[in-house]
């Protein structure tokens, strides 16, 4: 076998584990929201780590990178470090926006067609 024969048996083996992260139920929404909601409330907790949202949403820490980026969810940046506000995390488990992005595909699929 020669390199790219190699390099083609490892690409076929990788998995994209995105599609094997199960999303959170809606009990298990409505739970993160709760305790995100009593925690400002009570003044114990108005920003969280990347890695406690991640916790919280289910999520990787290179999606919720992506979420930042693409100002999906907002964030704050202190030199190097992120910290996740408690109200932009709990509107993103309210409407996550998914759909917006398919929404948007399907525009452009159906105005720009090709030739």
């Amino acid at each position: 076998m020669n390199k790219e024969e190699v390099n083609n048996n490892a690409a076929r083996r990788i998995v994209d584990i995105t599609e094997l992260r199960i999303p959170l139920t809606p009990d298990q929404k409505n739970i993160a929201l709760r305790r995100i909601i009593d925690a400002a409330c009570l003044g114990a907790q108005y920003t969280y780590t990347l890695k406690e949202a991640c916790g919280i949403l289910g999520i990787s820490r290179d999606s919720m990178d992506y979420l930042i980026h693409t100002y999906r969810l907002d964030a704050v940046s202190i030199k190097t470090i992120y910290r996740i506000p408690w109200y932009s995390l709990a509107e993103y488990i309210i409407d996550p926006a998914d759909d917006v992005d398919e929404v948007f595909n399907e525009y452009i699929r159906s105005r720009y067609k090709p030739a």
